[in-house]
């Protein structure tokens, strides 16, 4: 151990002196710079309505009364509804008129939507004006199944995507590049007869990854969530997902003698990895496939630590099952550096 503890010393020294370091620091920065300053707290989900009431009176006052709300905008013209949509691409119009002795609306839409949501526009539209009616009684009740869900909002929901990429993921390229340099240099073939074991200067390389992943995860989680997040199960989850991804980049790595070529097998990885990002924004796309990749876990596991009174249960259970693997992967690769040290 006291050899890894050197061989690590005299890595973070080199560390320090490298770009890597300090661009990690720099894309934290921006990043936080990003989700404080630009990013809202919470996204404006309303729609906005565009009405043109193409009525006659007293019918015309009538409906104005039943439309009167912030998210709708009475407009004179249909060209002015037609005008306003195209600036608001977000928007719906509709056009209140009569057809015979019958009220018809005319929903003027962008172009984009699905037959689905025209549906529910549809739908929408006509159940506001009908609750409207003296004597409308609704019979549509309302039950979930959990009563009080935990809610993060649209800033700090987007930091379980920021810290799995950041902690899992980079270190695929990351390492792979110091290893590759260290590689054109001679390092790693002068291990065949160093007294320093290969292991412990792999394990010194995913120490590196670690620090970083350390000091930037505290640095975006304090500035973005603040200081309410169990820092104990942070330290945990990005102990363990920094080793496992920086294991599964040792691993990669050693199939390859540049980086140029394995940039093929890295870039490959990293894509299939950032899928379940579909799943954590969409929940109802949650398929087997999705959830068996190492990224899924490490988003809710994550997320679970964001939420006041998360599942504690599943945070430790995830930390404790990514340290099993990352150590199989970090054997794995040991081994496959003994093979190749001249690779």
């Amino acid at each position: 151990m006291k050899k890894l503890f050197t061989t690590f010393l005299k890595d973070a020294k080199l560390s320090l002196n490298s770009l890597y370091f300090y661009i990690e620091i720099g894309m934290a920065v921006i990043f936080i710079a990003v989700m404080l300053f630009v990013v809202p707290e919470n996204f404006d989900q309303s729609q906005q309505l565009f009405a043109f009431i193409n009525l006659d009176e007293p019918a015309k006052s009538q409906i104005m009364e039943l439309v009167e709300a912030e998210s709708v905008e009475i407009l004179s013209e249909r060209s002015q509804v037609e005008e306003a949509l195209s600036k608001d691409r977000s928007a719906v119009g509709v056009e209140i008129k009569t057809d015979g002795n019958v009220l018809a609306y005319d929903l003027i839409l962008q172009g984009y939507e699905s037959e689905s949501m025209k549906a529910m526009l549809k739908a929408s539209i006509e159940g506001e004006f009908l609750s409207q009616i003296p004597g409308f009684t609704s019979a549509v009740s309302t039950s979930t199944l959990d009563e009080n869900p935990q809610r993060l909002s649209d800033r700090v929901n987007v930091l379980p995507i920021y810290l799995t990429i950041n902690v899992g993921l980079m270190g695929l390229f990351i390492i792979a590049a110091y290893i590759f340099l260290d590689k054109d240099e001679g390092v790693i073939k002068a291990y065949a007869v160093a007294p320093v074991k290969l292991w412990q200067y792999l394990a010194s390389k995913m120490l590196i990854m670690l620090m970083m992943g350390l000091v930037t995860s505290i640095m975006t989680v304090l500035a973005i969530a603040g200081t309410g997040v169990n820092f104990l199960q942070l330290f945990l989850l990005v102990v363990s997902f920094n080793l496992f991804g920086s294991a599964l980049g040792l691993f990669i790595s050693s199939f390859f003698d540049t980086m140029v070529k394995a940039m093929g097998g890295l870039y490959a990885g990293m894509m299939l990895l950032v899928l379940p990002v579909v799943s954590y924004f969409m929940p109802s796309f949650n398929p087997l496939w999705i959830r068996v990749f190492p990224s899924y876990p490490m988003m809710f596991s994550f997320r679970e630590l964001l939420l006041e009174g998360g599942n504690a249960r599943y945070i430790y259970t995830q930390a404790g099952l990514f340290l099993v693997l990352g150590l199989i992967v970090f054997v794995a690769a040991n081994i496959r550096f003994k093979k190749s040290l001249t690779v």
